[in-house]
């Protein structure tokens, strides 16, 4: 027990000094598949997690059934691999090699008997899958977004101290690693926070109440701010939706951002997030600030220095820069499908196979230009947005402009369905699941839903398009690109 104890003092200490350096080291995968079949999946994807440089790969294995795959690191922290329709987490440090053999023979067995993990920190790996996985099958507590901020408060705590209970009795069962017990109790409470997250927009309507739920999130229960807790995926996105938050319920802000002073807005967004004590947290609160908006204004990277004294560690203000090329220069891999379907009249399928998707895409639709929906069956935001397509439509009917709708991640039967219970209009297509991994990697495509711009002569204009729900904004890009 005390061999334990000071092994995650050290750790404790090590990821505070990690953080602190922000210095970004190479983290290397490998992989092989054994007694594969005909049907075993051969595509991982693969997100490294990187919070300020959140890129999206896959991992296609080759005739020797191995893959490798390879990305920079800024924190210690938990990542995720996709495969075979389950989640594979690991527990890396900047600068690990992994090696993971996957037993197709076993992959309908439970408790990753399949998987088997070797290389840096392959025993907190493997023992943070199984303890990931029964936590799982826990039941979610239904919240009631009636209550007050208070209320909600004790609410979650009561939730939380039910996780407690359970992490605390796996772990003394299953003699379970004091860092994995530590990592899980705070990927439990931000699992929590982003599964409320809605409460903020969905209770009272009044400004004092939505102030309050807001600044619930920012109970010191939630240890906001505190940079260890980087080490789980889910702190970024309790720091993204106080951003959206804050700067949503700001009228002024809102009222530069009409009038498209930009610059004006995110300085007056900067100026509530420098009240926030220094640190990597808070510049991780100014990265989501200025790259949101950069995303719906490229023209802002001309004006992107402004932007940098307003981090205070350098290096993560030269991830905005990053983020700026790569929406300026958007570059994806050549993408092979040979399953692709495509729906036609009286809801006909047929396949196609294409050495280069997007060159398909371009030599179909020739002289047109291409807003490419991407989406999957089960996403709600997607589902959300499928409302407004029909008045879009009709804004660019008779123009040279195509509505391309390609579903992933999801099964050809609900695409289907879906198709025709929405009467989704366009031109519908479909991947299975290997080449949905393969084209999100290859197209760098984080979540659902995507909207991708492609001219008429077939190169991508930008990968962060307006949604059918912004109409206004759409019709400004389309029409910028001669639609």
């Amino acid at each position: 027990m005390k061999r334990n104890i000071i092994f995650f003092l050290l750790h404790y200490f090590t990821l505070n000094n990690l953080l602190a350096q922000t210095i970004a080291k190479r983290v290397v995968i490998t992989g092989k598949i054994i007694n594969s079949t005909a049907n075993t999946p051969k595509v991982l994807g693969v997100n490294f997690l990187n919070p300020f440089n959140n890129t999206r790969k896959s991992a296609e294995v080759d005739s020797q059934l191995q893959f490798t795959v390879a990305e920079n690191m800024l924190f210690t922290q938990n990542m995720t691999l996709a495969f075979n329709s389950t989640f594979i987490n690991l527990y890396v440090v900047p600068g690990d090699s992994i090696h993971l053999i996957i037993d197709a023979a076993l992959l309908n067995t439970p408790n990753f008997k399949w998987l088997t993990i070797s290389g840096d920190h392959a025993k907190i790996s493997t023992q943070l899958n199984l303890f990931h996985n029964y936590l799982s099958q826990l039941p979610y507590q239904k919240y009631n977004y009636a209550a007050s901020a208070p209320d909600m408060l004790t609410a979650v705590k009561k939730d939380y101290s039910r996780y407690l209970t359970a992490i605390n009795d796996y772990a003394k069962q299953y003699d379970i690693d004091p860092i994995v017990v530590d990592f899980t109790k705070r990927d439990v409470k931000y699992g929590i926070s982003n599964w409320i997250s809605d409460y903020v927009n969905e209770g009272k309507d009044s400004v004092v109440s939505r102030s309050e739920r807001i600044n619930m999130f920012t109970d010191p229960f939630f240890e906001f701010g505190i940079d260890t807790n980087f080490v789980s995926m889910m702190y970024p996105y309790h720091l993204q939706n106080y951003v959206y938050w804050k700067t949503g319920t700001d009228s002024a802000i809102t009222k530069a951002i009409k009038a498209g002073h930009f610059k004006e807005a995110l300085t007056l967004g900067a100026e509530i997030f420098l009240k926030e004590p220094s640190s990597i947290s808070r510049d991780y609160l100014m990265f989501t600030l200025f790259s949101s908006q950069l995303k719906k204004t490229p023209a802002l990277q001309n004006e992107l220095s402004f932007m940098k004294k307003y981090f205070t560690d350098p290096t993560l203000y030269h991830y905005l820069e990053l983020l700026a090329d790569r929406i300026g220069n958007v570059v994806v891999k050549p993408t092979a499908v040979a399953k692709m379907q495509y729906l036609g009249k009286e809801n006909r399928v047929s396949t196609i196979k294409e050495p280069d998707f997007l060159k398909f895409l371009s030599k179909k639709y020739a002289g047109k230009v291409i807003y490419l929906d991407i989406y999957a069956t089960w996403c709600v935001p997607c589902l959300n947005e499928i409302k407004f397509a029909p008045a879009l439509h009709q804004k660019f009917k008779g123009r040279d402009v195509v509505f391309v709708n390609l579903c992933l991640q999801s099964t050809a039967k609900n695409w289907k369905s879906l198709v025709k219970e929405k009467n989704i209009k366009g031109e519908n297509y479909f991947l299975d699941d290997d080449e949905s991994k393969l084209l999100m990697g290859n197209f760098n495509i984080g979540g659902f839903p995507t909207y991708i711009l492609i001219d008429s002569k077939g190169t991508i204009k930008t990968a962060n398009a307006a949604r059918p729900s912004e109409l206004e904004r759409l019709e400004k890009e389309i029409e910028g690109m001669g639609g």
